[in-house]
């Protein structure tokens, strides 16, 4: 069975958005405007760990997400994931497919998609590329893109800094 990526769609230049990824006028970006007084939760990794655990557990239940200060990555590492990243995704699809995923058969590494309806029945999609990175045990570098010849450049010597940072 071939599975259907975003990206591929996208190519095509459709003509129009199907109605499945339509979302309702409510949802849309130039209907949502911010609250005014209202921020985004922060929560630094300089603060002792209990209060860490209390804050993240407070802001996940609440907000569904936040953003992370103090972390000590740098900005050009962050700047080079994110290169290497769109330069995987800017692949021929052919060649991405070599990196294809099946969670059918617990091979959760790779390349994807994700298709999940959301409160309004309409559809959410994603192509990602995933790759456990901690314990290190866990990694399976053979299924690590070999195109861009950057990606393990960037990644694999950062791999262990960034965990170390996070824990």
């Amino acid at each position: 069975m071939e599975v259907k990526r975003i990206q591929s769609l996208a190519l095509k230049q459709l003509k129009e958005v199907p109605p499945e990824f339509i979302r309702s006028p409510n949802e849309r970006p130039e209907n949502t405007k911010a609250i005014e007084g209202v921020t985004v939760p922060l929560i630094s990794l300089s603060h002792p760990h209990n209060l860490l655990v209390k804050e993240i557990s407070e802001a996940a239940s609440e907000w569904g997400f936040f953003q992370i200060t103090h972390h000590n990555i740098s900005q050009t590492l962050i700047q080079s994931l994110r290169e290497v990243g769109e330069e995987f995704f800017g692949l021929p699809q052919e060649e991405k497919e070599g990196y294809a995923n099946d969670p059918s058969n617990g091979k959760f590494d790779g390349y994807g998609t994700k298709m999940t309806k959301n409160l309004e029945e309409k559809m959410e999609w994603l192509d990602y590329f995933f790759h456990l990175i901690s314990p290190p045990s866990k990694l399976n570098y053979h299924m690590w893109p070999k195109h861009p010849s950057s990606y393990r450049c960037v990644y694999h010597p950062n791999i262990l800094k960034v965990i170390k940072i996070l824990h």
